[in-house]
C-alpha cells in the first residue's frame, strides 16, 4: 500500500512548509517559493525509515482504519524528521525518505539525521502502542554527495535527492533488523565522537559488492539537543544587554512586550537564552543587584503541541515521583492561590495535564480561541503579577511554524501583565515595527576563544587558518574543531566540505548563483563579466563584500572594470564542488566569450581553458596558441612548450593539429633547436597524410619550406663545427639565420 498524506509541491526554503503545486509563495510564511539555486552538488545525509511487517499485521483491519493507521505513522515520523530541520524527500509504501543537508545544511547533519532515524523508529512503536499494534520500523542512514535540485516538467516539479548515496539508505534500511538504525561507513565516521555503534561486517547489500561493513546504532537512551552546553559561553555580550534592557522595560511598564531572537541553524539561540535567564540583573548604581526573573520554557512536541506538563514542572514543582493525587492536590491549591474562583479554568488546566477527564463543553460554548490556551495565559499573567518586581521571562523556541504556539503567544501579549516573551527562530517574516534582535556570527577572535575551549591546543594554528572559512556559526566552530580531531584525510575533507556548504546557505539564491560564475571564472573575476550574465548585481556584491566571500581588489587586471577575489581558495572550492557538473561548460563559455572580448593578450591562456572546459576545443585551440606566443616572446620556454604540448593533444580537426606542430617546429627552428624541429615535423607529416589533399595543400607548402629551413641549419651546424666553431646550441648565428628565412604560418 503506498499512503501519501498529501500532495507535496515545493517546500519553503524559510519555515520549511510543503506547499500545493503551482503556488507562487508560501501559504504559510508568505516566502517566495522560487527556492533555492536551481540544481546543486550537495553533501547530504539521507535517511530510509520504513515499517516491518506492516502488511502482515494489518491484513484484517478496515481500509479506513488502515488509512488512519499509516497516516498516523508517517505523519508522526515526518514530524520528528522536521524536528530536527531535516527535509521530507517523499513517502515511500509505509517509510519515508528525508534529507539533511538539502534544500539547507547544518554543520552536524550526519549526527542530525541518525538521531532522527532512531526517534522516528521510537514515534512508531509510540503509535503502535496508542493503538494496542506491535508496531516496529527500521531506518538506514548514508552521508555523501547528490545532485540535489528540482525534477519534473511543466507545473509537477518536486525538489529532490538523487545518487548512489539515496539507493545505499535503501539498502541498509532492507537489511536493518526490527527497532535498528544502521549507516554507512562515511555517516559513521562522522558521527562516532557523539554516538555508540557496532559494526555489521560480512554483509551483502544488491548493488554495492564492495560495502562490506557497516554499523548498528547501539546506544537507545535520550540525548541533548546541545552537546556543548559544558563549554563556557563565549561573546553575546550585546545581545544579552539588548534582552536585559526589554526586560528592564518590561518591569518599569508593566505590561507585556515580545522580542524575537532570529538567527541561522547553530548560531546560539538555545544557549543565549539560557545564559539569560541564568543571569541576575545588573545593579543600579549605589543599589543593590535585582533578583533573577522567573522563567517559563514553552517547548512543543511533535504532533503532540505545547508541553503542559513541562510548564507545571515549572510552575507548580510537580513531578513523576509525586503520585497521582498528591500533584492533583498540588496543582489544585496552586490554581486556586492564582486564579481563584475559576472552576472551570482548573479543570482545563487538570485535564491538560492529563490528571481529570477533558470537559464536555456544550456547542453554544465553544469559542474561536481554545479555551485551555486561554486558561494556561491567566495562570501566566497571575505568576508575573505575583511579584511585579521580577517579571515574568517566557521563553519559546521552535523553528517550525506552530499555530498552538502562536495562538497562546497572542493571548500572552494581551494579558495585562509585567511579562516578556522571547521567541527564538531560523526564519520569519515579521512586520517592520516588530522587535526583532539579530543573531549575528561570532567575530574572528570569539570564533577562535571558543574553539580553543574544546580543541586540542596542537590545532591552533590550522584552527586559525579555517575559522574564517566556516565563518562564525558556533556549531560550525565546534564540528571544525573535532573534524581536526580525527587523521582519516578522506573524512576530514567530508567534514569541511559540509561546513562551508552551511556557510553558503546562508547566502541568498542569487547570490550564491552568481559566486557560481566567479568561481568557475577563477581566482578573480569581474564586475563586468557578472553583469554581462546576471545583469545588476551590485547589491549582491555588496553583500558578499560585506560577509567576507568576496574581496574588491584596488587594481585589475582588465583595463576599466573592477575586479574580485575570493576571500580564501577553500571557499571558491566549495562554490565549485556545489555547481552539477552538466552546468560548468555553460558557465566556462560565459567567462570565455566574455574575457575574449574584454581582457588583454595576456589572458589567452585562461580563455583557452574556458573554451576547452566549454567543449569547444576549436576556440581554445585559437587563444592556446596565441598563449604558445606570448610565452615564447617573453622567453619563457617551459610555458610555451607545456602549451604546445597541450595544443597536440585537443580534440581538434587534423588539419588543426597539423598546423600545431607545424607551429610548434617554426618555434623550435626560431631557437635553434633541429632535434625538436624534427620530431614536430614528423608529427605534422603523419597528420596531413590523413587530410584532405586540397584542404591542406598550404600546409603541405610550409612542410616543405620548414624542411628546408631544418636542412640549412643542420648544414650551418655542420659548417660551424668543422671551421672550429661552435657545434650546437641555442642562439648561434646559424639558427637565427634559420629563424630570418622561416615563413610565418597563416593562422
Amino acid at each position: 500500500m503506498t499512503f501519501v498524506p498529501y500532495a507535496r509541491g515545493m517546500q519553503c526554503s524559510a519555515c520549511g512548509t510543503a506547499n500545493p503545486i503551482g503556488m507562487r509563495f508560501c501559504g504559510m510564511c508568505g516566502a517566495s517559493l522560487s527556492g533555492p539555486v536551481e540544481r546543486e552538488r550537495r553533501r547530504v545525509s539521507v535517511v530510509f525509515v520504513d515499517l516491518m511487517g506492516f502488511s502482515t499485521l494489518t491484513h484484517d483491519l478496515d481500509p479506513e482504519d488502515l488509512r488512519d493507521l499509516a497516516d498516523q505513522v508517517l505523519t508522526s515520523v515526518a514530524a520528528v524528521v522536521e524536528d530536527y530541520d531535516g527535509y521530507v524527500d517523499a513517502f515511500r509504501g509505509d517509510g519515508l525518505i528525508a534529507v539533511f543537508g538539502a534544500p539547507h545544511s547544518h554543520p552536524d547533519d550526519p549526527y542530525r539525521a541518525v538521531v532522527a532515524a532512531e526517534a522516528g523508529l521510537q514515534a512508531i512503536e509510540r503509535v503502535g502502542r496508542d493503538r494496542g499494534v506491535d508496531l516496529r520500523g527500521r531506518a538506514g542512514v548514508t552521508t555523501g554527495v547528490v545532485i540535489a535540485g528540482a525534477v519534473g516538467s511543466g507545473r509537477i516539479r518536486e525538489y529532490t535527492v538523487m545518487g548512489s548515496v539515496v539507493n545505499l539508505a535503501s539498502r541498509l534500511e532492507n537489511a536493518a533488523g526490527p527497532g535498528e538504525v544502521w549507516t554507512s561507513d562515511e555517516t559513521y565516521r562522522a558521527t562516532r565522537h557523539r554516538l555508540t555503534y557496532e559494526p555489521v561486517v560480512g554483509i551483502a547489500l544488491p548493488g554495492f559488492p564492495n560495502v562490506t561493513t557497516v554499523y548498528r546504532l547501539t546506544a537507545h537512551q535520550a540525548r541533548g539537543r546541545d552537546p556543548y552546553a559544558h563549554l563556557p559561553f563565549v561573546g553575546r555580550r550585546a545581545e544579552l544587554a539588548q534582552l536585559a534592557a526589554r526586560l528592564a522595560a518590561v518591569a518599569h511598564e508593566q505590561h507585556p512586550r515580545i522580542v524575537w531572537l532570529l538567527g541561522e541553524a547553530g548560531s546560539g539561540k538555545s544557549r543565549l537564552l539560557r545564559e539569560f535567564a541564568a543571569r541576575r540583573p545588573a545593579a543600579a548604581a549605589g543599589g543593590e543587584a535585582s533578583p533573577p526573573p522567573r522563567v517559563v520554557w514553552l517547548r512543543t512536541a511533535a504532533q503532540a503541541g505545547l508541553a503542559w506538563g513541562a510548564v507545571a514542572s515549572q510552575l507548580f514543582g510537580i513531578d513523576g515521583t509525586e503520585d497521582e493525587r498528591g500533584r492533583v492536590e498540588r496543582v489544585r491549591r496552586e490554581l486556586q492561590r492564582l486564579i481563584p474562583g475559576e472552576p472551570r479554568w482548573h479543570r482545563l488546566v487538570l485535564a491538560s495535564l492529563g490528571l481529570v477527564p477533558d470537559p464536555a463543553w456544550r456547542r453554544l460554548e465553544r469559542r474561536s480561541i481554545d479555551r485551555k490556551l486561554q486558561a494556561w495565559r491567566d495562570v501566566l499573567a497571575a505568576v508575573a503579577r505575583d511579584d511585579p518586581e521580577r517579571p515574568l521571562l517566557v521563553l519559546a523556541e521552535s523553528d517550525r511554524f506552530d499555530t498552538e504556539l502562536d495562538a497562546f503567544v497572542e493571548l500572552l501579549l494581551r494579558a495585562d501583565a509585567p511579562l516578556l516573551v522571547v521567541r527564538a527562530a531560523r526564519h520569519r517574516e515579521l512586520g517592520a515595527t516588530t522587535d526583532v534582535l539579530g543573531l549575528g556570527p561570532l567575530s574572528p577572535e570569539e570564533s577562535m576563544t571558543l574553539f580553543l575551549h574544546f580543541a586540542d591546543p596542537t590545532f591552533e594554528r590550522a584552527g586559525r587558518a579555517l575559522i574564517g572559512q566556516v565563518g562564525g556559526i558556533p556549531t560550525s566552530v565546534f564540528e571544525l574543531g573535532l573534524a581536526l580531531t580525527i587523521t582519516q584525510e578522506t573524512h576530514f575533507r567530508g567534514s569541511l566540505t559540509s561546513l562551508l556548504q552551511t556557510r553558503l546557505d546562508l547566502l541568498e539564491p542569487r547570490a550564491r548563483r552568481l559566486l557560481a560564475l566567479a568561481a568557475t571564472c577563477g581566482e578573480r573575476t569581474w564586475d563586468g563579466l557578472l553583469r554581462a550574465v546576471h545583469g545588476d548585481v551590485s547589491a549582491e556584491l555588496q553583500a558578499l563584500c560585506r560577509d567576507d566571500v568576496l574581496v574588491r581588489q584596488p587594481a585589475s587586471c582588465v583595463p576599466g572594470d573592477v575586479e574580485y577575489r575570493f576571500r580564501s581558495e577553500l571557499l571558491r572550492h566549495a562554490v565549485l564542488e556545489m555547481i552539477p557538473y552538466a552546468d560548468r561548460p555553460d558557465l566556462h563559455l560565459r567567462a570565455a566569450s566574455w574575457l575574449e572580448q574584454e581582457a588583454p593578450l595576456a589572458f589567452s591562456e585562461a580563455i583557452g581553458e574556458h573554451f576547452e572546459r566549454g567543449g569547444v576545443a576549436d576556440a581554445a585551440y585559437a587563444h592556446y596558441l596565441a598563449a604558445a606566443a606570448e610565452a615564447e616572446a617573453a622567453d619563457d620556454r617551459a610555458k610555451a612548450d607545456r602549451l604546445f604540448m597541450h595544443i597536440a593533444e585537443l580534440d581538434v580537426a587534423l588539419e588543426l593539429r597539423a598546423q600545431g606542430t607545424l607551429t610548434y617546429a617554426q618555434t623550435a627552428l626560431a631557437r635553434g633547436d633541429a632535434a625538436l624541429a624534427a620530431r614536430q615535423l614528423d608529427l605534422a607529416a603523419g597528420h596531413l597524410e590523413r587530410c584532405d589533399v586540397e584542404a591542406c595543400a598550404r600546409l603541405r607548402v610550409t612542410e616543405e619550406r620548414l624542411r628546408g629551413d631544418l636542412a640549412a641549419l643542420r648544414r650551418d651546424r655542420a659548417a660551424a663545427s668543422a671551421g672550429g666553431g661552435r657545434a650546437s646550441g641555442e642562439g648561434s648565428p646559424g639558427g637565427d639565420e634559420a629563424a630570418a628565412r622561416t615563413p610565418a604560418i597563416a593562422r
